[in-house]
């Protein structure tokens, strides 16, 4: 009986876990859109671009890291999706 709940518990971490990684990508696809947008505004007003980045540095320099934490997550998600699939292939 502990068999079928660690099988079915498995399952339900792994959509989730599958539909995290969708939305990541989503989201993804979303910021890539808004700094196009972004470089296209820059080659129209560089100066205002560059002082622009110039007041905000400290948090483009946030940013960046935040950005790497989330990918550390995506990879890791990544990891955890492969394991649970082989973990329920042995009950299968």
């Amino acid at each position: 009986m502990s068999e079928y709940k660690h099988y079915y518990r498995l399952r339900n971490r792994l959509e989730r876990a599958q539909k995290w990684e969708e939305d990541f990508l989503e989201t993804e696809r979303q910021i890539a859109i808004s700094d196009k947008v972004t470089q296209d505004l820059a080659k129209e007003a560089p100066i205002t671009y560059f002082f622009i980045n110039l007041i905000n540095l400290p948090i483009i320099c946030l940013t960046f890291f935040k950005k790497m934490i989330v990918y550390r997550s995506y990879r890791k998600c990544k990891k955890e999706i492969k394991l649970i699939q082989e973990e329920i292939k042995h009950y299968e």
